[in-house]
């Protein structure tokens, strides 16, 4: 009986630690998989630290601004991944002026990537469409927007900042190059700066060899009333530059847009 009854309690202590160990395993791989799934959430708190964002533009966007279409088109579930993440974080009033200006820069950028992408091969995103800025295709917080509503009534409306206009790429050969990193509310000011400085040094995009007589982007004409508000264009300039030009002539560039591959 007694050898009996040590059997049965072994018995039991067996079967209480085996299902001790299968609880633990089954919590243990319930953690791993909430651990591992986290950097692919949607709603993150980490949102605005944009790290998914900048790694894809490292990738795929080279230091001149060439982006790598056919490369994104082939790993298009990763384009569709980070634009999950702006579908689910939606500026808001607990966000700050820069969380909400980085936000719509980045969308602008990065809807534009998909417009190209989903029409893949094209030589200009003039082709897509006749007014391809007007075509309603960005699907956030329930409203249907176009890259031109995102530019004129959110970014240019809402925020009086001509900078933007060097941190906005619309595909081309003559738009500001693409920033292969995101933009970041903590670093924005500095990010939009350096962005307009590289636009007036790119001679493919603006012409001052004859201080006499320059050549300037057509952005400077097209969007002319957002940087003369409380100055003249080329006070705007001169503001970007080292070298500073004083009553010049001022033509406009040819404008190409040719994709900015």
């Amino acid at each position: 009986m007694i050898v009996k009854h040590c059997m049965i309690k072994r018995i039991t202590v067996s079967i209480v630690t085996i299902i001790l160990i299968s609880s633990f395993n089954k919590v243990e791989n319930q953690l791993l998989v909430k651990e591992n799934t986290h950097s692919y959430s949607p709603r993150d708190s980490d949102f605005h630290s944009y790290d998914q964002l900048t790694n894809f533009l490292k990738t795929y966007v080279s230091a001149d601004g060439r982006v790598n279409y056919g490369g994104i088109k082939k790993n298009s579930s990763r384009l569709s991944t980070i634009i999950q993440t702006f579908e689910h974080n939606f500026p808001n009033g607990d966000w700050s002026r820069n969380q909400k200006l980085a936000y719509w820069i980045n969308t602008y950028n990065i809807y534009t990537i998909k417009l190209i992408v989903d029409n893949y091969p094209i030589s200009s995103i003039t082709k897509i469409t006749a007014k391809p800025w007007d075509k309603k295709f960005i699907h956030l917080n329930g409203k249907t927007y176009s890259l031109n509503e995102i530019e004129n009534e959110i970014i240019r409306k809402q925020f009086n900042e001509p900078r933007i206009h060097f941190a906005l790429n619309c595909a081309s050969a003559s738009c500001p190059n693409l920033y292969n990193r995101a933009f970041k509310a903590s670093s924005l000011s500095y990010q939009l700066t350096q962005q307009t400085k590289k636009f007036l040094a790119d001679k493919s995009k603006n012409d001052f060899s004859n201080t006499l007589d320059i050549k300037i982007s057509k952005i400077f004409d097209w969007y002319k009333s957002d940087f003369t508000k409380q100055e003249s264009v080329l006070d705007f300039i001169n503001k970007y530059r080292n070298e500073k030009i004083k009553n010049p002539k001022i033509g406009y560039m040819e404008y190409s847009w040719e994709l900015n591959k």
